[in-house]
């Protein structure tokens, strides 16, 4: 005997399921959601989709101690006050970014947002980490340069991160030019030629160096400079040498070099 429409043995749609009322406490599970949400950085937002990194979500929810960073209170119509930014020698570094631990990014003072470049806030973003003295860049082992922590600091201080972190992966200096290479042009880094790295620094712009030679494994950053007469940009951060502004072929040990920026 067939059962009819009314019978009890059909199932009932699944009901739906309750959305968030306005007022209402969130519970532990999109508390925790929110926070870790707010803690990524525009950066580990977006390569979510990166070949880079893990798959798992657990994996990247591990990735969440790299922190973001603080962001410089600035005035709403005007960046442009550098009375009121803070002042960096170069040679000594706040307390702030001297920390040698890498499980979580350090939080520079100064901040410099997409959209508000000028060559003093680049100089003030470079000074502030004292590359040549602080602590933070001594190397690892000899051989072993934290160039591309230096240039992890930086970008993150230029709200343009190349990451150490990718999901669960920790990046080696190797794996941070490799990166930067095919995964940067993905992520608004342009290359430009040697010739024109100084103008754009000059402009307020990150511009990142690595020797073109693709076995030589190091990084460095142009700094706003004059013309140099050799055309040859001098190079700031921890390579061959430490210093704030050498000659490619003191810091890569070669003169040939490869540049990007980022907006």
């Amino acid at each position: 005997m067939s059962q009819g429409k009314g019978s009890s043995s059909q199932k009932k749609p699944p009901e739906p399921e309750p959305t968030p009322v306005a007022g209402k406490p969130l519970n532990d599970t999109e508390h925790n959601a929110r926070v870790l949400n707010s803690m990524l950085t525009s950066h580990q937002k977006a390569t979510y989709g990166s070949d880079f990194q893990d798959t798992t979500a657990a994996r990247r929810r591990d990735s969440l101690l790299a922190m973001p960073a603080l962001q410089l209170p600035q005035s709403s119509k005007d960046t442009g006050n550098f009375k009121a930014l803070p002042r960096f020698d170069g040679k000594t570094a706040p307390d702030a970014v001297k920390g040698r631990d890498l499980w979580k990014a350090v939080q520079p003072p100064l901040v410099n947002r997409l959209g508000k470049r000028s060559r003093e806030l680049y100089e003030q973003a470079i000074k502030q980490f004292a590359v040549t003295t602080n602590p933070r860049y001594d190397d690892d082992a000899p051989g072993k340069p934290r160039a591309h922590i230096f240039v992890w600091d930086l970008s993150r201080a230029m709200s343009c991160e190349i990451p150490h972190f990718v999901g669960a992966r920790e990046l080696t200096l190797a794996q941070t030019c490799d990166w930067l290479r095919h995964e940067g042009p993905m992520r608004g880094w342009k290359r430009l030629n040697d010739f024109e790295a100084v103008d754009v620094a000059n402009t307020g712009l990150l511009v990142v160096a690595l020797p073109r030679d693709r076995l030589n494994k190091l990084l460095a950053v142009v700094a706003p400079q004059a013309a140099p007469p050799d055309n040859k940009p001098r190079l700031t951060g921890v390579g061959r040498v430490r210093s704030d502004g050498a000659h490619p072929r003191e810091f890569f040990g070669a003169p040939a070099i490869d540049c990007f920026f980022h907006d």
